[in-house]
């Protein structure tokens, strides 16, 4: 009989890009679960290798704003030649419009809702605040979000180990009942802005590092906290007041190129 626990790795989230701009080693959100699932589609698809995009099967887009979708287009160009299985995309009624609207309308980029004409490699799903979608490995469920245009975050769950991206935000009062009625192995945060420009992350929809620690202190059972979408030049200035506020939390910056792997111990078989 074996009397120690095994670990077992339930989720691998990969980061591709975390950036809330562009530059040199910068690439805007793109996380990849599982090798299957890819989170927003920013300008770090470009790092994913060919053998890693046909993997894709799902994604899941927060919003419609260009950092958060420039890869999808490009990607599906990309992989059209080799593609096996179709790609579905899920996100907020209002995105899946715009996506059709203004990216695949033939003007800006094919409509690869319609090619190949026999199994169009994209097809296109709603997903509303507190739906749950369900894939083979995961369970995904769409928070919510408070973004000058339609936003949602995720919660994303294996049935034992869990992590919440909250999308881009700011203050987000409905989110923390959500998130102590289920509460995350991992949180990432969106804070873009320094203290001194409080109005600016306001009217933009981000947290400052002050705003972080009013958010946070709904948050009934700590997490390790990653925050993402920091602003280019302001990377250093935002983590240290961040660490400052919060000396006690288990914070850090997310940063591109960074991987967890969300673990569950159980009993060994005999």
């Amino acid at each position: 009989m074996c009397s120690r626990n095994r670990i077992i790795i339930r989720v691998k989230l990969e980061i591709f890009g975390c950036s809330g701009g562009i530059g040199k080693g910068l690439k805007t959100t793109t996380f990849l679960l599982d090798d299957t699932l890819l989170i927003d589609a920013g300008t770090g698809v470009e790092l994913l290798t060919m053998e890693q995009m046909l993997k894709i099967r799902t994604v899941v887009i927060s919003h419609a704003h260009v950092d958060h979708i420039v890869g999808l287009p490009l990607m599906l160009a990309t992989i059209y030649d080799q593609h096996q299985h179709p790609i579905d995309v899920y996100a907020l009624p209002d995105v899946i419009q715009a996506l059709q609207a203004h990216i695949f309308n033939w003007t800006i980029w094919p409509d690869y809702t319609t090619l190949p004409e026999y199994n169009p490699i994209l097809k296109l799903h709603a997903l509303n605040v507190s739906d749950t979608l369900q894939t083979p490995a995961h369970h995904i469920t769409a928070l919510p979000a408070a973004h000058p245009t339609p936003t949602i975050g995720f919660l994303v769950s294996d049935g034992q180990r869990r992590f919440v991206f909250t999308g881009d935000t700011g203050c987000n009062d409905a989110l923390w009942p959500i998130l102590n009625s289920s509460p995350p192995d991992l949180l990432i945060i969106d804070v873009s802005f320094t203290d001194d420009v409080q109005e600016l992350a306001r009217l933009s929809g981000h947290l400052t590092p002050s705003q972080l620690v009013d958010q946070l202190g709904q948050l009934n059972q700590p997490c390790p906290v990653r925050i993402t979408h920091l602003k280019p030049g302001f990377e250093q200035a935002i983590m240290q007041r961040c660490q400052h506020l919060l000396p006690d939390w288990d914070l850090d910056a997310l940063r591109q190129g960074d991987c967890f792997r969300l673990q569950a111990i159980e009993p060994c078989p005999d």
